[in-house]
């Protein structure tokens, strides 16, 4: 058996564009058809024509603003109803939209507007060109076929992000592909979960639009859910599709086990989607030992050059958990092939490991105005029976079993995968080489400590004289790059460990910050209770207040301990913050749900946003 699947033989014509599939249900004869709910919030709703309607409007905007074929438009704005209509309306005028994360620094958002060479932007005040902008020197006429839906920007080697684009066929044979994997129908109401910079988010969206269903939105200022804040916003919204990232599926169903799921339903979904990173066989058991157990589980994997999820493995609820250590990501999804190849670029055998290369009509174009990387990454398909086709090699290291479904086995370069975001550790280097102070820099992931497999983005670096702390070092970063760019652990030293040659060791940086970090939380006391299995070891009591101290008192010294513990910053103080020295969503939720466990009750999202701990501390109230 040689690694080489394929799922069915390539289209032979161009599959039907996504926005014609939505105007053949905003246009129907049927008025009941018309008016079924597209987009849903807790507030409101629209209607398929009223999204139409809504989109035309814009377009107009944009075609006044001479936006057409071949543009740009940057998209700064939050998950809702109103990104949608943006980005159906530049697909009106022929042009891609480049959608970025609300929660990106503008200065790294105004770099992305200025790298794609967009045209326009629309915000919340409603589209605008864009100063100084040249009109576009791509081609505005030729095929119709490689007209581009938007463009998706990753991290690169080089230090500067890199903009995968993405073309109108491929991304609607995708979107039957996904639509047929997860049984989409225009009863289903999917939840639009990732972020809108995250091109998943891409796959939430569109997908359930072509077939007719309906897409939910949370609140724009729900930051970080809790379990059960989730659980209570999905029936409210009526969510039957739930796509998560692995890191916070693994946590909401650690979190749940037993009592603690207890009232907690998700009877109204049926299939819960996970990816961004690996996951394994035994998340699956905890999986299925909470309220998310009934459903069916879909694994997924894929780059964003090959156009969101290329590759999936179907759990269905009554199967067996495969036996493999990592939960398998399956075979390809749609037109796609997957192809096991040596060195050499020759298929291996069944159970031998290889880098994985995806080929297919369901490939980006490339890199925006980057030939050259393009031609690094893409390349001809020797295996292919039709002209001209391609394969993107992912870099992937993966193993195909004897049932022909594949398992990743790790990256074959200095890319890694932290909460689901794509990095290249290069360029989490640059960036940290480029603050004043920083001398030289290592970046690397780390076993998070909780043993589910997650993992922290860490740096060790040098600084001159008198230069920055590691917190002052942090909160620079902070003002211009997104979130999972930013080291949550730094670490300044006299000096970095060199190889041979001269260059710095990143192996041996990695060994040393995992030891530290191993070692940095906070030693338990005999008043602790053992950790959970799937959690990392937290105080299981308040230190006892001493006489005529108030509750505030207790509550932020249990709220210190936990951080402490958590983030493994034995120091963190009553005036320190959170965001400040590292913590995140996931962290968030976690001290949210360990609070939980002792009879108190704090929001993540109160974590993320009320600064200082004493001032979150006023926050916490009783169960």
């Amino acid at each position: 058996m040689t690694s080489i699947s394929t799922t069915r033989p390539p289209a032979t014509a161009s599959p039907l564009w996504v926005a014609d599939r939505i105007a053949a249900t905003a246009g129907h004869p049927d008025t009941a058809v018309r008016e079924r709910v597209a987009l849903r919030t807790a507030d409101a709703t629209v209607t398929y024509a009223e999204l139409w309607e809504r989109a035309q409007k814009v377009a107009v905007e944009l075609s006044a603003l001479g936006v057409g074929v071949g543009d740009v438009v940057g998209l700064r704005l939050p998950s809702g109803p109103g990104a949608v209509v943006a980005m159906l309306a530049c697909w009106h005028v022929g042009a891609a939209f480049l959608p970025m994360d609300a929660a990106a620094p503008d200065a790294y958002r105004d770099r992305l507007l200025s790298r794609s060479g967009a045209r326009a932007v629309v915000d919340a005040d409603g589209p605008r060109a864009l100063a100084d902008t040249a009109p576009s020197t791509r081609p505005a006429t030729g095929r119709p076929q490689d007209r581009a839906a938007y463009v998706i920007y990753t991290s690169g080697s080089t230090g500067t992000p890199k903009g995968v684009l993405v073309g109108q066929d491929a991304f609607a044979d995708h979107t039957t592909g996904i639509g047929d994997l997860l049984e989409l129908r225009d009863t289903d109401t999917v939840l639009q979960f990732a972020g809108l910079g995250f091109d998943v988010a891409q796959e939430e969206i569109w997908p359930t639009l072509a077939v007719g269903g309906t897409v939910a939105f949370l609140d724009s200022a729900d930051r970080a859910l809790s379990p059960a804040e989730l659980a209570h916003r999905v029936r409210g919204l009526g969510v039957s599709v739930l796509q998560l990232p692995t890191a916070y599926w693994r946590l909401v169903c650690t979190q749940m086990q037993g009592t603690e799921g207890a009232g907690l339903s998700f009877d109204g979904v049926r299939t819960v989607v996970i990816g961004g990173e690996a996951a394994g066989t035994k998340d699956v058991q905890v999986h299925r030992n909470g309220p998310l157990g009934h459903c069916t589980l879909v694994n997924g994997y894929g780059p964003t050059e090959t156009v969101v999820t290329c590759a999936a493995f179907v759990l269905r609820a009554d199967e067996p958990v495969p036996a493999t250590t990592g939960l398998p990501i399956g075979g390809p999804v749609g037109n796609r092939r997957l192809y096991v190849l040596d060195a050499d670029q020759r298929p291996t055998e069944a159970e031998s490991p290889g880098e994985l290369w995806v080929g297919g009509s369901p490939l980006a174009h490339g890199y925006l105005d980057d030939p050259k990387r393009t031609a690094e990454r893409f390349r001809p398909d020797p295996f292919a029976t039709v002209a001209d086709a391609r394969m993107y090699r992912t870099g992937d290291l993966v193993i195909r079993h004897q049932d022909d479904a594949l398992e990743f086995l790790g990256r074959l370069d200095n890319q890694v995968k932290v909460r689901g975001y794509r990095i290249e550790l290069d360029e989490v280097d640059r960036h940290l080489t480029a603050t004043r102070g920083v001398t030289a820099a290592a970046a690397v992931a780390l076993d998070d400590g909780t043993g589910n497999g997650g993992r922290i983005l860490a740096a060790a670096l040098s600084v001159t004289a008198g230069g920055p702390t590691a917190e002052q070092i942090r909160e620079d970063l902070r003002g211009r790059l997104p979130s999972h760019l930013v080291p949550g652990l730094i670490r300044v030293r006299d000096a970095l460990p060199l190889t041979t040659s001269g260059k710095i060791d990143r192996r041996a940086v990695a060994a040393v910050l995992a030891e530290e970090y191993g070692g940095s939380a906070p030693e338990a006391t005999a008043q602790e209770a053992p950790a959970p299995e799937d959690d990392a070891p937290t105080p299981a009591v308040a230190p006892a207040a001493d006489a005529g101290t108030t509750d505030e008192a207790a509550e932020l010294t249990l709220l210190l301990d936990l951080v402490r513990t958590l983030l493994r910053t034995p120091d963190f103080g009553p005036d320190d913050d959170f965001l400040a020295h590292g913590g995140d969503s996931l962290v968030a939720l976690r001290v949210s749900g360990a609070m939980r466990e002792r009879g108190w009750r704090l929001r993540p999202s109160d974590l993320l946003t009320a600064g200082e701990a004493r001032s979150v501390a006023t926050r916490i109230v009783p169960c």
